[in-house]
C-alpha cells in the first residue's frame, strides 16, 4: 500500500470540495520537506490575475489498527523539515491516518514563523512531535483556515518572535496589542464576528509605533475564549430597576446574557434571545454583590426579568434553601456596608481580595456601627487615638473617642467633625501659650491621606478655623519631626507622589490648603507653585513671581536652588544643591520637591 500517495489523493480530494481553492499535491514528490501548494482564488472561476496566494503544504500517512474517530493527534516531523518551514515562512502540515477498514482521518496544522520558534526552540534530537487537529467538515472553515494562514504568514514575515516581557515593554512605549480574526464567508452582523472570535485560535501581536507586527502569543482552540458587547438598555424585576445595562456574549461559540454576575444562555435563532435557564456567582466589590443579591432575591419573588421594554421570561427559582442562603448573604453585605457608610468610606470594597485579618477588621467595624462595645487600653491606641486599617482596598482611618462618664473608647469616623482640641505648649523662654482650636489633622502623615474615607472638606473647614497665627506654628517633636501646617502640606503632596494611580482630587486638596496658608513668605509660594506643577505647567505671572522673589536682596541659597527646581533650571540648581550645607541640603532632597528635579 502506497500511504503517501494515498495521504497526498485524500488531501487533493477533500480540499478540492472547497470553493476558490486549487490543490497541486505531487503524489511521490521529492522536493525537500514539501509536497506542493495550494492556490487560492476569491471564487471558483479561479482567473490568475485574481490568484489571492499560494500555500506551502506538506503531507504525510500512517497507518493504524483503530479506527476510533479522535480529534488531535501528535507526529514525529522531521527538525531538518521544520528548519526549512521556517526559513520559508511556514507551511500547512497534513497527516492523513488510514484504519484497517481504509477508512482515513485527515489533521492539519498550520506551522508559521511563530510556531516553528517555539517548536525548535529545545535543542535535541532530529524530530519533533508535533499536535495537529482534525481537520473540520465545513468547506467555508477550510477555506478560512488557509486564508488566516496567508494573512498571518505577511505579519510574521520578519520572523521576530517577541517574548511577553518585549511585548509588555512596547506596549507602555506607546505599541498597542492586536489580533486579527478570519470570519467565514457571510458573517451579517458584530455578533456574528464577536461568535467567530470565541471559536478561532489566533496569534496576538504587538503593533509598533513604526507599523510593524510581532507575534508574541497565540490562544489556541482550548483556551477559553470570551466577547462581551455591552447594551445601555435598563433591566427590570417587577418594575424595579436594577442594572442600567446588561452584556451580549459568547464563550468559545456559545451565546449567554450577561446581567451583573448572573449569566444566562441566549436563543440565537430569534430576534430577541429568550433566556433558559441561569448559573450565577456572587462575587466583586460589595455593591456589586449587594446589587446581584437583591436582583436574584427579587427574581425569586416575582419570577420574571425584563430587559427594557423588549424580553419577559419567567425564570424558575423554586430551591428555598438557596433563596433563604441569598435573603442571609444580603443581610449581612448590608450590614457592611452600613459600617463602611457609619465611618465615611467613599471607595467600592473588593471583596475577592480580602484575607482573614481583613474580615475580622470589618466585624470590629460592624460591631462599632451597631454600637456594641469594644474595649481598648489607652496604651493601645497610637497616633493621638487615631489608626488607619487597611482591609483589602481600602484603608479606614478610625478615631477611638473616649465615651464621656467612664474610660471606655468607641470607634468611630477620624472625619466625624473638625478634630479640633486646646493645645497648651511651652515656648522656648519658658513661657505657656494656649492655641484654641488646633486641628488635630495636622498630624497626619501622607499615607494618612490615602485613606478611603478621608473627607477633604472637613479638613479644609478645620485648618480655616484656626486663627491666622496659629497656622504658622511649629511644635517640634524630635530634633527630625515637626508638626505645622506647612508641614501638613507637604505629607499631602508626598501621598499624592506615592501614588501609581494619581488621585487629582488630592492633588487639588494641597492647592487649597495652600491657599489657606499663603503668605508673603517665599516658603509658602514655594509650597503652593510645587503643587500646581504637578498639576500644570507655571503661568507666566507666577514664573515671574519666582523670578521676583529669587532677586529680593539677600536671598538664601536654598531659597534660590527650590527655585531653580520650579523653573527647570536643572544644572543651576544642581550647583546650588552642591553649594548648600548638609542641614540645607537635605531641607530639598528630604522633601516632594526634590521629586521635580529628580
Amino acid at each position: 500500500m502506497d500511504i503517501e500517495r494515498l495521504a497526498t489523493t485524500a488531501v487533493t480530494e477533500r480540499i478540492s470540495f472547497c470553493e476558490g481553492i486549487s490543490p497541486f499535491i505531487n503524489a511521490g514528490d521529492k522536493e525537500p520537506s514539501w509536497d506542493g501548494n495550494v492556490y487560492i482564488y476569491p471564487n471558483d472561476i479561479k482567473r490568475k490575475a485574481e490568484l489571492i496566494a499560494k500555500i506551502p503544504v506538506q503531507v504525510k500517512g500512517s497507518c493504524e489498527k483503530s479506527t476510533k474517530t479522535i480529534n488531535s493527534i501528535n507526529f514525529d516531523a522531521e527538525v531538518a523539515d521544520l528548519i526549512n518551514y521556517a526559513n520559508d515562512g511556514g507551511v500547512i502540515y497534513f497527516v492523513v491516518i488510514f484504519g484497517d477498514d481504509r477508512k482515513k482521518q485527515i489533521f492539519y496544522r498550520c506551522l508559521l514563523p511563530f510556531d516553528l520558534h517555539n517548536i525548535l526552540k529545545f535543542a535535541g534530537k532530529s524530530t519533533k512531535s508535533i499536535n495537529l487537529k482534525i481537520l473540520p467538515d465545513d468547506d467555508k472553515i477550510i477555506r478560512q483556515i488557509f486564508l488566516s494562514f496567508n494573512a498571518d504568514k505577511k505579519r510574521q514575515a520578519t520572523q521576530i518572535i517577541w517574548s511577553k516581557e518585549q511585548a509588555i515593554a512596547a506596549v507602555r512605549d506607546g505599541a498597542s496589542f492586536e489580533f486579527h480574526i478570519q470570519p467565514k464567508d457571510g458573517v451579517k452582523n458584530q455578533l456574528e464576528i464577536m461568535r467567530e472570535t470565541t471559536i478561532q485560535p489566533f496569534y496576538m501581536y504587538v503593533h509598533t509605533k513604526d507599523g510593524v507586527e510581532f507575534p508574541f502569543a497565540k490562544i489556541e482552540d482550548e483556551a477559553t475564549k470570551i466577547t462581551k458587547l455591552k447594551f445601555d438598555t435598563p433591566v427590570f424585576v417587577n418594575n424595579a430597576m436594577f442594572y442600567n445595562h446588561f452584556y451580549l456574549g459568547y464563550e468559545n461559540g456559545k451565546g449567554y446574557i450577561y446581567i451583573g454576575n448572573i449569566r444566562m444562555p441566549a436563543a440565537e435563532d430569534e430576534k430577541h434571545p429568550k433566556l433558559i435557564e441561569y448559573t450565577y456567582t456572587i462575587n466583586g466589590t460589595l455593591s456589586e454583590r449587594i446589587t446581584d443579591s437583591d436582583f436574584l432575591i427579587a427574581l425569586s419573588q416575582h419570577k420574571k426579568i425584563r430587559i427594557g421594554n423588549f424580553l419577559t421570561h419567567e425564570v424558575n427559582m423554586n430551591n428555598q434553601e438557596e433563596v433563604s442562603r441569598l435573603h442571609d448573604l444580603n443581610a449581612d453585605l448590608k450590614k457592611i456596608r452600613t459600617a463602611l457608610e457609619y465611618f465615611g468610606v467613599k471607595d467600592d470594597l473588593n471583596m475577592d481580595i480580602l484575607n482573614d485579618t481583613d474580615n475580622q477588621n470589618i466585624n470590629y467595624l460592624v460591631q462599632a456601627a451597631e454600637c456594641n462595645e469594644i474595649y481598648f487600653k489607652e496604651k493601645e491606641l497610637p497616633n493621638l487615638f487615631y489608626s488607619n486599617t487597611l482591609i483589602g482596598n481600602i484603608i479606614v482611618r478610625i478615631l477611638a473617642k473616649k465615651d464621656n462618664g467612664n474610660e471606655d473608647y468607641r470607634l468611630c469616623n477620624a472625619f466625624i467633625d473638625e478634630a479640633h482640641v486646646k493645645l497648651k505648649v511651652t515656648l522656648k523662654n519658658g513661657n505657656k501659650k494656649i492655641i484654641e482650636p488646633w486641628s488635630l489633622f495636622l498630624h497626619m502623615k501622607a499615607d494618612d491621606f490615602l485613606c478611603s474615607n478621608i473627607d477633604y472638606d472637613i479638613i479644609l473647614n478645620s485648618i480655616k478655623m484656626m486663627k491666622l497665627k496659629d497656622r504658622e506654628v511649629t511644635i517640634n517633636i524630635t530634633e527630625n519631626q515637626y508638626i505645622s501646617a506647612t508641614n501638613m502640606l507637604l505629607e499631602i503632596i508626598r501621598a499624592y507622589d506615592s501614588q501609581s494611580m494619581k488621585n487629582k482630587r488630592l492633588l487639588q486638596f494641597s492647592i487649597d490648603i495652600a491657599d489657606v496658608l499663603l503668605t508673603k513668605k517665599a516658603v509658602t509660594i514655594i509650597n503652593k507653585l510645587q503643587a500646581i506643577k504637578r498639576q500644570r505647567p507655571l503661568s507666566n505671572n507666577e514664573i515671574a513671581s519666582l523670578v521676583t522673589l529669587r532677586n529680593k536682596k539677600n536671598q538664601m541659597k536654598v531659597i534660590n536652588c527650590a527655585i531653580a527646581i520650579l523653573l527647570e533650571e536643572r544644572e543651576n540648581a544642581k550647583g546650588l544643591l552642591n553649594e548648600l550645607s548638609e542641614e540645607e541640603r537635605k531641607s530639598i532632597t528630604d522633601y516632594p520637591l526634590y521629586a521635580l528635579l529628580k
